[in-house]
Formats: C-alpha cells, sequence, structure tokens
C-alpha cells in the first residue's frame, strides 16, 4: 500500500520547476506509455512503466514494465490510475496530461472523476493548468501567483456551493453544467475555500 502516487502521463511535457520534487521523494512513481520520456528528462525514475507503447514508438526493457495491446478499453493514463487505485493510493498526482488532444483531455479528466469516486484524492498538474474534481464536501484551493480560479459542475447540479477566500464569494449557490458561472474566479491569500452539498465538481486554475 502506498498513500501517494506520481504518474507521468504523454500529454503535453511539464517543466522541471513544476514537478513538486518533494511529493517524488515518498511517492510511488508510474510511468505511463510516453510518460516513461518525460520522466527520464527530469530524472525520475520509475516503479513501474505501462501501456501498449505507441506513443513512446519502442517497448522499454526490463521486470517493471507491464505491456498492454493497443486494442483495449482504458488508455494509458487510466491503466496507470487504477494501477494506483489498487495499490491504494490516496494522493494521486499526474504530470504530463495537460494539452494535445481535446478527446485525450477529457479522457483525462474522467481518470480524475474515477479516483475521487474512489474516495482519493487526484490533480493535474501542467505549467499552465492545474486541475482537480471533487465529491460533496469541503476543501481549500491554495493561491497560485498569476493563475485564475474556475469551477465547473461535473453533473447536472451542484448544489449547496459556497465559496470564500476569492473575489467572488457566494453562499448555497446552485451550479448547472450550462452555465459559465463559475469561471475565472481569483483566489485571495492563502487560499480559497469551498463546499458544496451535492453533485461533482471540476475545479481548474489557468495562468492568466
Amino acid at each position: 500500500m502506498t498513500d501517494t502516487c506520481v504518474i507521468f502521463a504523454g500529454g503535453d511535457p511539464v517543466k522541471s520547476e513544476t514537478v513538486d520534487k518533494a511529493i517524488l521523494e515518498n511517492a510511488f512513481i508510474i510511468c505511463a506509455d510516453k510518460g516513461y520520456a518525460l520522466a527520464e528528462s527530469l530524472g525520475v525514475e520509475a516503479d513501474i512503466v505501462l501501456g501498449d507503447f505507441d506513443s513512446l514508438n519502442y517497448t522499454p526493457s526490463g521486470d517493471k514494465v507491464m505491456c498492454f495491446p493497443p486494442e483495449k478499453d482504458d488508455t494509458d493514463l487510466m491503466l496507470a490510475v487504477n494501477r494506483a487505485l489498487e495499490m491504494g493510493a490516496k494522493r494521486i498526482v499526474i504530470y504530463g496530461a495537460c494539452g494535445g488532444r481535446i478527446d485525450h483531455m477529457i479522457g483525462n479528466i474522467a481518470c480524475l472523476a474515477l479516483i475521487a469516486e474512489n474516495g482519493a484524492n487526484g490533480t493535474i498538474v501542467g505549467d499552465d493548468d492545474i486541475i482537480s474534481f471533487h465529491m460533496p464536501g469541503e476543501f481549500s484551493v491554495p493561491y497560485k501567483e498569476g493563475f485564475s480560479l474556475s469551477l465547473f459542475a461535473y453533473s447536472r447540479e451542484v448544489k449547496g456551493l459556497a465559496i470564500s477566500g476569492a473575489k467572488y464569494s457566494v453562499q448555497d449557490c446552485t451550479l448547472t453544467d450550462s452555465v459559465t458561472l463559475g469561471v475565472s474566479n481569483e483566489i485571495i491569500p492563502p487560499a480559497a475555500k469551498i463546499s458544496f452539498t451535492e453533485g461533482r465538481l471540476l475545479v481548474i486554475q489557468s495562468r492568466l
């Protein structure tokens, strides 16, 4: 069992300064397909490398490599997420999962939904975006200089939404999946506090 798992995926690479070195120190590292090249470029050693390796264009060698056929139901990132959840990870941080094809990006967000549904905390971290997915409850989003804060309903409705510590605060708001009400808020340092009672919520911090 591991508390924290870091996954490197095959989307847009991230800069070295984007990666939280403190998290890496005690995390189990999984590379999904081309994420192996990203980890190597950052000097990070993987504990598991998995995928069909169609994006990496070669199959790594070694006993830590898990090969899958290209014709499969899950994306390489979803395979990695499922592996992390099977290991008991409660915190999953994903690098290299932003940018690229829109269908892949939506699939990556689905991976965050699966993580949240399994009671774990998942975050996709890119150079210009930080994405997290939340089930009902209360949480905080730390201030990050130069980044906005946007909230989207990932269910028909998000009810009982409250936001404090931000330029635009609300109490007992209902956010639906067909409005842009939650786009481009601003966090007041040190953090925004968010809570809601029903639904599923997608939180995105984007570089301005």
